[in-house]
């Protein structure tokens, strides 16, 4: 753990952490579902990855029709989110998403306490690699549903107020769902590595195609089933709910 972050002020790292590197440009729609999927592999895991086609992804709560309204492009594909939050415009992102399994935080701590400290953790990295960041202490004004045009607190701004990173999150029996997207700045090689070794106090590095036997399939089947579906897509699934940002 680098010495200049306090984990005193956010909570304890996870005891072990993979950090899956994934070499597969997915759609959007299996970029989804792999999200999903690493719930159910065993431990906590953390997904580096790129998009395989221009992406724009909205909450579980905001409905296709008001992404391509904000983002309109023939060449966009776009998809609802597990998590809830704004409308995330992913052609030029860093993505990566969070799976923590229950037994690695039990009593199921605070939406907020979880999303300072993984964004604690991100910062931390960041200006070790010489990025100006700070954690916003409280939400900025509204910009719309537009996630990078709505900072909130604990999402990391850069020196002129311009938002450098979001989240989601979705808390199921399986565990905590984080989906993170990282704009307006460029990142070094290694800068994962970083971030894995801020939130853990040991990690493994993966970079195979399928981190389980039968992962590929499964992403696939779910993709297809769920989020490429119409009515997932379609329709809004009830009230907004807490972040990506968010």
């Amino acid at each position: 753990m680098s010495n200049d972050w306090n984990t005193a002020a956010w909570m304890g790292p996870l005891p072990v952490l993979t950090l899956w590197r994934d070499p597969v440009a997915r759609t959007g729609w299996e970029c989804m579902a792999a999200d999903e999927l690493m719930l159910g592999l065993p431990g906590s895991w953390m997904r580096i990855y790129r998009w395989g086609r221009p992406t724009v992804s909205f909450g579980c709560f905001d409905t296709s029709a008001e992404a391509s309204r904000l983002f309109p492009d023939a060449g966009i594909d776009y998809v609802r989110r597990w998590t809830g939050g704004g409308i995330v415009d992913h052609r030029e992102d860093i993505p990566f998403t969070l799976a923590v399994a229950p037994e690695d935080r039990p009593g199921r701590p605070a939406s907020a306490l979880l999303y300072k400290w993984i964004h604690g953790a991100l910062a931390a990295a960041m200006k070790q690699c010489g990025l100006a960041c700070q954690l916003l202490p409280a939400d900025a004004p509204d910009g719309g549903r537009a996630c990078f045009s709505s900072p909130v607190a604990s999402d990391l701004v850069g020196p002129h107020g311009e938002k450098l990173a979001g989240g989601g999150q979705r808390r199921t029996p399986r565990g905590i769902l984080h989906q993170g997207s990282i704009q307006n700045c460029t990142l070094p090689e290694g800068w994962d590595l970083i971030f894995a070794e801020l939130l853990s106090i040991r990690f493994n590095l993966i970079e195979d195609e399928e981190p389980a036997p039968g992962f590929r399939d499964a992403v696939r089947t779910l993709a297809e089933q769920k989020y490429a579906s119409a009515a997932w897509n379609d329709e809004s699934h009830g009230r907004r709910g807490t972040h990506l940002s968010h």
